[in-house]
């Protein structure tokens, strides 16, 4: 998910712009065909355990945005111990009132909350084998996780078949679910069964009350989903349509199957138009769709082009993207605060449109690369991630800078507008918080972060500059080649962040404990700076030599200046990250040299003694601005006489103005 939005007033002045003169009389859209392909490219095997299975039926009511639905969800106990009790997610409890762990949570994020128009679930009706069980029904202490007692334990290779009725009322649009007017964006609607996790034989559930910075972690399966909405309304879902029926009353019945995914969501709105696209990948093609209203369909072809490009990267550099179809849904603007940015298994939502938004300016591009990459780190992967955010936002985080420079240039894939141009990770670095000022590790779960401002740095930024200085300290193509096999290895298998370090560190063949601990388990970063930096003429020792009848005196007469000079340089690094560090060093006769620190976990200081002809005149730290994780002040020194007023004063005063000019050059 990408969290930022435009300010409410603005998102709705905008609003008002685009859809000015639109003819809101909605009409009845064409019956879509079936897809006609497999719900995994090319069919085969399962690619995933397939342990939660649902088949659902709902019905859509427009006026109201309720939905009433059955639901039969086919659990396999893939553990090693019996189970008698099954928790349940219900997620659109969270947005039930303002007493929720979700909302109370929420003021940190910054965005603004319902105030009315709530949403919540109902489970109406529990049955197992024909016995209702419906009073064994138990709502957690936060509504957002129910349980249910089982009248006997579902032993090891086991399965339960669930019947469950349930009633689901959609909040207005928000934090990644809801309606604004007629569009509905339906994710997060039924109840949903946790994860067992742990060794075996010491397995525990994973299903944590809804809290505003955790997303969510779900089993594998196979949905198959039966929708039945306003034949004036285009759909669209996870997984592909299987059938298309009219029924009565006005409405229709759309069928969709969808296999190895952990989620599914559905979108339905009157206004929405398509556009679609091939993207190529190293066995087959995927279908890519673009749904937006027609006053964006300028930005549905950016988001289409973005979409394309992504899936092609993604599935080069990690592993094939395995479904047929690969959806976007470019929210209508009163809509986007609360429904864009945001991924599910084959269908996301993006953001961005706006009039500033112009070409060259590209939020869109990169919303959307995001989300798609989701689909790998989030979708393929599926990471806990209420417990390591960081594992799928941030790696997305960093995969998705290297997309975005591969796709649009490595200097111009931020901004390439009016002579002005930045990349994505250099513009993300300037406007950050320093990485090491941020209270909470990376390695913190979602919900335990003091707010949601150092949730997203922590969880986005800066993993992404962790793995970015990582990559540049063993070689960015053995790197690509070790996160290629942590895809390849662990597809559809839950990893964790121990198992990405055992991953890299295997196929680079070192150990990285004293990078893995510092950056992920401790708070700081890397914290360099000049602590001296002077010269003297260079002279033979003069004093006192020898004793007795040797000794000599050496005067400056006897050990005259040689012309040349010694500089002395003293680096420091403060923070609790060190890894190897450049520093360039400039010389008044404009001739360079480059030493190098071995800063991985030697001491936090380095003194450096070099004999020149000319005196040194600059020192500069990081010249070609490996370490992302370092603090975004200026590293280049001018040296004034013997250097101390210049290190005192230029330094700060040089910090902001450099670092915007690393990110935004003309």
């Amino acid at each position: 998910m990408v969290r930022s939005a435009l300010p409410a007033t603005l998102v709705a002045a905008l609003a008002c712009l685009v859809a000015c003169g639109r003819d809101r009389s909605a009409h009845v859209q064409p019956l879509p065909k079936p897809d006609g392909s497999p719900a995994l490219r090319g069919g085969g095997p399962a690619r995933s355990p397939r342990i939660a299975n649902y088949k659902i039926d709902a019905r859509l009511d427009a006026a109201t945005h309720q939905i009433t639905a059955s639901q039969t969800l086919t659990w396999t106990n893939a553990g090693t111990t019996p189970v008698d009790t099954l928790p349940f997610h219900l997620y659109l409890n969270a947005f039930k009132n303002e007493s929720t762990l979700f909302m109370r949570s929420w003021h940190s994020i910054e965005r603004e909350a319902p105030t009315e128009n709530w949403g919540w679930i109902k489970v109406d009706q529990v049955s197992l084998a024909g016995a209702d069980l419906t009073a064994k029904w138990t709502a957690g202490a936060d509504e957002s996780v129910a349980e249910l007692a089982l009248p006997a334990p579902i032993e090891p290779g086991g399965t339960v078949k669930l019947d469950l009725k349930f009633t689901a009322q959609l909040p207005e649009v928000f934090a990644r679910t809801g309606y604004k007017g007629e569009f509905h964006l339906v994710g997060q609607w039924f109840p949903k069964i946790g994860v067992r996790v742990g060794p075996a034989g010491a397995e525990t559930w994973e299903c944590r009350p809804f809290h505003a910075f955790s997303e969510f972690f779900a089993d594998f399966g196979v949905y198959d989903v039966s929708l039945t909405v306003p034949s004036t309304y285009v759909v669209a879902a996870t997984g592909v349509l299987v059938s298309a029926t009219e029924s009565p009353g006005g409405t229709r019945t759309l069928t969709y199957r969808a296999e190895d995914v952990h989620d599914f969501v559905w979108m339905a709105d009157p206004y929405m138009e398509v556009i679609s696209g091939q993207a190529k990948v190293e066995d087959g093609t995927v279908e890519v769709r673009v749904l937006a209203r027609p006053e964006q369909a300028d930005f549905a072809r950016r988001h289409l082009d973005a979409a394309v490009g992504a899936i092609q990267q993604f599935s080069a550099w990690f592993v094939p993207y395995p479904w047929p179809i690969m959806t976007i849904v470019d929210p209508p603007m009163d809509a986007v605060g609360g429904a864009g940015g945001m991924e599910y298994p084959t269908l996301v939502t993006t953001s961005g449109d706006s009039v500033f938004a112009r070409p060259g300016l590209r939020l869109p591009e990169y919303v959307t690369v995001h989300e798609v990459g989701h689909n790998w780190f989030q979708g393929i992967l599926a990471s806990n991630e209420p417990v390591e955010a960081w594992l799928d936002e941030g790696v997305n985080e960093w995969a998705d800078g290297k997309v975005m420079n591969e796709l649009y240039g490595a200097r111009t894939s931020a901004i390439d507008w009016m002579g002005w141009q930045a990349e994505v990770a250099a513009l993300r670095r300037a406007f950050v918080t320093d990485p090491g000022a941020l209270p909470s590790p990376i390695a913190s779960a979602a919900f335990s972060f003091v707010d949601g401002r150092t949730y997203g740095e922590a969880t986005y930024a800066k993993t992404a500059a962790a793995l970015a200085t990582l990559e540049e300290y063993v070689g960015p193509s053995k790197f690509a080649e070790a996160m290629k096999a942590y895809a390849q290895a662990w597809a559809f298998k839950h990893p964790t962040g121990k198992d990405l370090f055992e991953t890299l560190q295997t196929k680079l063949g070192q150990d990285l404990t004293w990078f893995f601990g510092p950056v992920w388990q401790s708070v700081g970063g890397i914290e360099l700076g000049i602590r001296t930096a002077e010269c003297k003429d260079a002279h033979a020792p003069r004093g006192v030599f020898g004793d007795g009848p040797n000794k000599k005196l050496v005067t400056a007469v006897e050990a005259p200046d040689t012309g040349s000079y010694v500089c002395e340089v003293v680096v420091t690094n403060t923070g609790t990250v060190h890894v190897p560090v450049d520093l360039e060093l400039r010389y008044a006769d404009d001739s360079t040299e480059r030493v190098r620190w071995d800063d991985k976990g030697h001491g936090s200081w380095e003194r450096f003694v070099i004999e020149r002809s000319t005196p040194l005149v600059e020192v500069w730290i990081d010249p070609d601005n490996k370490l992302a994780l370092a603090s975004p002040i200026s590293h280049r020194h001018r040296i004034d006489g013997n250097g101390a007023a210049s290190l005192r004063a230029a330094a700060w005063v040089a910090s902001v103005a450099h670092t915007l000019m690393q990110a935004v050059g003309p």
